[in-house]
């Protein structure tokens, strides 16, 4: 379905990594039973087909009015979602509003795995940019992470916005991680700030990359991850990398 191939490094460290020239019947059929959930929430109620499709008009509705940066940022980060959701990650936030840059900006996913906290954040590339690597954005990705987890870049708190997003009433609530979360944007506020080697991170790139797609070659692109993060501080680390032909087999997705 995803075209994946997944390495474990140690029991600290998983590679992943994707590779979808296609949308197949078993993706689509997959997206259509999650796209809502994702969306709203694993919490909101489809009472009808026509919720479905009022979910896929958002979606339509979001993407129409970006830049072609923000539209391969978004059907990037709802795969990642889709394929952490495969993998038995549980969703702690709304995809809506994740997007746009303003107060509710965060990290871009919040996940639960056997009872542990995951932080996501995506990065993506064009296909006219063709200099782009997993490796510069995997690295883009895991700063980004540390910048806001450490409190290096401090014009938005990070950990309030993940509280709002696993307060909420369309969200599987987990009292501990509310908890922890709460108390965290308590401390960023007061500038007593986290270290990174205390969490555990899934940095995430995606390479769109048109007439020159190709599956991603697992034996260098291994050897490439080793040598980067091996001078990065986590406590577990999901490196997930994506080799995509278009960003258009999602919007056509949407518009079926």
């Amino acid at each position: 379905m995803f075209g994946r191939y997944k390495i474990e490094l140690s029991d600290k460290i998983t590679l992943h990594f994707i590779s979808i020239n296609t949308y197949s019947k078993r993706l689509k059929d997959y997206m259509e039973t999650n796209i809502h959930q994702i969306w709203n929430g694993d919490n909101e109620i489809i009472e009808s087909a026509e919720d479905i499709n009022i979910t896929k008009t958002e979606l339509k509705n979001l993407i129409e009015n970006k830049t072609p940066e923000q539209k391969i940022g978004i059907v990037s980060e709802f795969i990642c979602h889709l394929y952490l959701r495969a993998n038995k990650y549980e969703q702690h936030f709304l995809f809506r509003n994740l997007e746009e840059k303003g107060m509710k900006k965060g990290f871009d996913g919040l996940y639960i795995l056997d009872n542990e906290l995951y932080i996501y954040e995506s990065k993506s590339s064009l296909e006219t940019t063709k200099t782009s690597t997993h490796n510069g954005n995997i690295g883009e990705s895991y700063h980004d992470l540390r910048k806001k987890i450490e409190g290096i870049n401090t014009t938005n708190d990070p950990w309030r916005n993940a509280y709002n997003h696993a307060s909420h009433r369309s969200i599987n609530f987990n009292e501990n991680i509310s908890k922890t979360l709460k108390k965290l944007s308590k401390e960023y506020v007061q500038k007593k700030f986290s270290k990174i080697e205390n969490y555990n991170l899934i940095p995430s790139s995606t390479l769109y990359l048109g007439t020159r797609y190709s599956s991603i070659d697992k034996i260098d692109l291994k050897n490439k991850m080793e040598r980067l993060i091996n001078d990065y501080e986590f406590n577990k680390i999901n490196v997930l990398c994506i080799n995509k032909k278009s960003a258009q087999h999602f919007i056509d997705y949407l518009n079926e």
